[in-house]
Protein backbone atom coordinates (compact mmCIF):
# COMPACT_ATOMS: atom_id res chain seq x y z
CA UNK A 1 0.00 0.00 0.00
CA UNK A 2 1.23 3.45 -0.91
CA UNK A 3 2.13 5.71 2.05
CA UNK A 4 -0.96 8.14 2.87
CA UNK A 5 0.92 11.07 1.76
CA UNK A 6 1.63 9.99 -1.25
CA UNK A 7 -2.42 8.58 -2.08
CA UNK A 8 -3.97 12.26 -3.50
CA UNK A 9 -1.20 11.80 -6.12
CA UNK A 10 -1.98 8.37 -6.56
CA UNK A 11 -5.65 9.32 -6.55
CA UNK A 12 -4.24 12.21 -9.62
CA UNK A 13 -2.47 9.53 -11.76
CA UNK A 14 -4.90 7.14 -11.81
CA UNK A 15 -7.75 9.67 -13.64
CA UNK A 16 -5.25 10.51 -15.44
CA UNK A 17 -4.54 7.05 -17.01
CA UNK A 18 -8.51 6.90 -17.06
CA UNK A 19 -8.26 10.07 -19.57
CA UNK A 20 -9.08 13.30 -17.13
CA UNK A 21 -7.11 16.21 -18.41
CA UNK A 22 -7.76 18.18 -15.13
CA UNK A 23 -5.83 15.50 -13.42
CA UNK A 24 -2.71 15.94 -15.89
CA UNK A 25 -3.45 19.75 -14.48
CA UNK A 26 -2.94 19.49 -11.61
CA UNK A 27 -0.19 17.44 -11.53
CA UNK A 28 1.32 19.83 -13.54
CA UNK A 29 0.48 22.88 -11.05
CA UNK A 30 1.41 21.01 -8.40
CA UNK A 31 5.14 19.64 -9.66
CA UNK A 32 6.03 22.41 -12.98
CA UNK A 33 7.63 24.86 -10.30
CA UNK A 34 9.85 21.86 -8.58
CA UNK A 35 10.99 20.39 -11.93
CA UNK A 36 11.49 23.97 -13.38
CA UNK A 37 13.80 24.99 -10.73
CA UNK A 38 15.72 21.64 -10.72
CA UNK A 39 16.40 22.09 -14.68
CA UNK A 40 17.36 25.97 -14.28
CA UNK A 41 20.09 24.65 -11.85
CA UNK A 42 21.34 22.34 -13.63
CA UNK A 43 21.42 23.59 -17.03
CA UNK A 44 22.14 27.66 -15.69
CA UNK A 45 19.55 28.62 -18.56
CA UNK A 46 15.70 29.84 -17.68
CA UNK A 47 15.42 28.94 -21.82
CA UNK A 48 16.81 25.57 -21.42
CA UNK A 49 15.01 25.06 -18.31
CA UNK A 50 11.46 25.94 -19.80
CA UNK A 51 12.12 23.51 -22.88
CA UNK A 52 13.45 21.02 -20.67
CA UNK A 53 10.60 21.10 -18.18
CA UNK A 54 8.07 21.45 -21.07
CA UNK A 55 10.00 17.84 -22.51
CA UNK A 56 9.70 16.24 -19.25
CA UNK A 57 5.37 16.60 -18.51
CA UNK A 58 5.27 16.15 -22.52
CA UNK A 59 7.20 12.66 -22.29
CA UNK A 60 5.08 11.94 -18.84
CA UNK A 61 1.40 12.74 -20.87
CA UNK A 62 2.14 10.64 -23.58
CA UNK A 63 3.21 7.22 -21.20
CA UNK A 64 1.98 7.93 -18.08
CA UNK A 65 2.40 4.42 -17.03
CA UNK A 66 6.49 5.05 -17.15
CA UNK A 67 5.52 6.46 -13.56
CA UNK A 68 6.04 3.28 -11.22
CA UNK A 69 4.96 4.50 -7.70
CA UNK A 70 6.41 1.39 -6.21
CA UNK A 71 9.78 2.75 -7.17
CA UNK A 72 9.27 6.28 -5.41
CA UNK A 73 7.79 9.18 -5.44
CA UNK A 74 6.31 11.04 -8.33
CA UNK A 75 8.21 14.76 -7.89
CA UNK A 76 11.47 13.10 -7.62
CA UNK A 77 10.76 10.85 -11.04
CA UNK A 78 10.20 13.79 -12.64
CA UNK A 79 13.09 15.07 -11.46
CA UNK A 80 14.87 12.14 -13.12
CA UNK A 81 13.16 12.62 -16.36
CA UNK A 82 14.11 16.28 -16.64
CA UNK A 83 17.64 15.49 -15.59
CA UNK A 84 17.44 12.85 -18.89
CA UNK A 85 16.33 15.88 -20.85
CA UNK A 86 18.69 18.66 -19.34
CA UNK A 87 21.97 15.95 -20.22
CA UNK A 88 20.40 15.46 -23.53
CA UNK A 89 20.35 19.07 -23.95
CA UNK A 90 23.83 18.94 -22.83
CA UNK A 91 25.25 16.96 -25.70
CA UNK A 92 25.04 13.96 -23.40
CA UNK A 93 28.55 15.16 -22.01
CA UNK A 94 30.33 13.98 -18.84
CA UNK A 95 32.81 16.41 -18.36
CA UNK A 96 31.29 19.74 -17.22
CA UNK A 97 29.51 22.43 -18.50
CA UNK A 98 31.72 25.38 -20.13
CA UNK A 99 30.31 28.21 -18.33
CA UNK A 100 30.87 30.43 -21.34
CA UNK A 101 28.18 28.47 -23.15
CA UNK A 102 25.40 29.59 -20.67
CA UNK A 103 23.02 31.73 -22.26
CA UNK A 104 22.36 35.38 -20.32
CA UNK A 105 19.15 34.20 -18.50
CA UNK A 106 18.82 36.71 -16.21
CA UNK A 107 15.23 36.58 -15.00
CA UNK A 108 12.73 33.65 -14.88
CA UNK A 109 10.15 34.40 -17.48
CA UNK A 110 6.89 35.41 -14.86
CA UNK A 111 4.42 33.26 -16.57
CA UNK A 112 6.22 29.75 -16.13
CA UNK A 113 6.18 30.68 -12.08
CA UNK A 114 3.00 31.42 -10.21
CA UNK A 115 3.85 33.55 -6.87
CA UNK A 116 7.63 33.12 -7.19
CA UNK A 117 9.06 32.41 -3.96
CA UNK A 118 11.70 34.55 -2.29
CA UNK A 119 14.31 31.65 -3.24
CA UNK A 120 12.78 31.24 -7.13
CA UNK A 121 13.53 35.50 -6.67
CA UNK A 122 16.59 34.81 -5.29
CA UNK A 123 17.66 32.73 -9.18
CA UNK A 124 16.71 36.16 -10.27
CA UNK A 125 19.60 38.42 -9.74
CA UNK A 126 22.96 38.77 -10.55
CA UNK A 127 24.53 36.52 -7.73
CA UNK A 128 22.31 33.47 -8.61
CA UNK A 129 24.01 33.70 -12.00
CA UNK A 130 27.54 33.56 -10.48
CA UNK A 131 25.99 30.90 -8.46
CA UNK A 132 24.90 29.44 -11.73
CA UNK A 133 27.65 29.56 -13.50
CA UNK A 134 29.74 27.85 -10.39
CA UNK A 135 26.98 24.98 -11.06
CA UNK A 136 28.05 24.53 -14.95
CA UNK A 137 31.34 23.87 -13.42
CA UNK A 138 30.41 20.72 -11.72
CA UNK A 139 30.79 17.89 -13.49
CA UNK A 140 27.58 16.50 -14.80
CA UNK A 141 26.76 13.21 -12.66
CA UNK A 142 27.98 15.47 -9.09
CA UNK A 143 25.76 18.40 -10.53
CA UNK A 144 22.96 15.56 -10.56
CA UNK A 145 23.09 14.94 -7.10
CA UNK A 146 24.16 18.38 -5.63
CA UNK A 147 21.11 20.10 -7.16
CA UNK A 148 18.35 17.28 -6.31
CA UNK A 149 19.56 16.60 -2.62
CA UNK A 150 21.54 20.17 -1.76
CA UNK A 151 19.37 22.90 -3.76
CA UNK A 152 16.06 21.13 -4.57
CA UNK A 153 15.58 19.41 -0.72
CA UNK A 154 15.33 15.73 -2.33
CA UNK A 155 16.36 12.80 0.20
CA UNK A 156 19.15 10.44 -0.37
CA UNK A 157 16.87 8.31 -2.01
CA UNK A 158 14.89 10.70 -3.90
CA UNK A 159 17.97 11.22 -5.64
CA UNK A 160 19.05 8.13 -6.87
CA UNK A 161 15.64 7.15 -7.74
CA UNK A 162 16.02 10.22 -10.01
CA UNK A 163 19.94 9.74 -11.49
CA UNK A 164 19.03 5.27 -11.43
CA UNK A 165 21.98 4.68 -8.65
CA UNK A 166 22.28 3.33 -5.46
CA UNK A 167 22.22 6.04 -2.27
CA UNK A 168 26.23 4.75 -1.33
CA UNK A 169 26.81 6.74 -4.87
CA UNK A 170 24.54 9.66 -4.17
CA UNK A 171 26.54 9.81 -1.02
CA UNK A 172 29.83 9.78 -2.94
CA UNK A 173 29.01 11.81 -6.23
CA UNK A 174 27.39 14.56 -3.33
CA UNK A 175 30.52 15.02 -1.69
CA UNK A 176 32.48 15.25 -4.83
CA UNK A 177 30.27 17.52 -6.23
CA UNK A 178 29.97 19.65 -3.06
CA UNK A 179 33.95 19.66 -3.39
CA UNK A 180 33.80 20.83 -6.58
CA UNK A 181 31.05 23.40 -6.50
CA UNK A 182 33.31 24.51 -3.56
CA UNK A 183 36.10 24.86 -5.66
CA UNK A 184 34.23 26.76 -8.37
CA UNK A 185 32.46 29.61 -6.17
CA UNK A 186 36.10 29.83 -4.41
CA UNK A 187 37.57 30.52 -8.03
CA UNK A 188 34.69 33.24 -8.50
CA UNK A 189 35.17 34.81 -5.60
CA UNK A 190 32.04 33.85 -3.60
CA UNK A 191 33.22 32.54 -1.02
CA UNK A 192 33.85 34.25 2.22
CA UNK A 193 37.64 35.10 2.33
CA UNK A 194 38.24 33.65 -0.67
CA UNK A 195 39.82 36.11 -3.47
CA UNK A 196 38.83 36.04 -7.04
CA UNK A 197 41.23 33.54 -9.08
CA UNK A 198 42.29 35.25 -11.96
CA UNK A 199 42.11 32.97 -15.27
CA UNK A 200 44.92 32.32 -17.41
CA UNK A 201 45.05 34.59 -20.54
Amino acid sequence: MAPRDMQPELNLLSRLRQGDEEAFAELYRRHKDAVYRFALLWTGSAATAADVTQEAFLAFIAKPAMYDPARGSFAAWLCGVARNFARKEAGLREDATDPGDLLADHALPEAFVENATPEVRLLADERADQVRTALAGVAPHYRDVLVLCELCDHSYAEAAQACGIDIGTVRSRLSRGRAQFAHQLSRLGLLAGSPRVKEAS
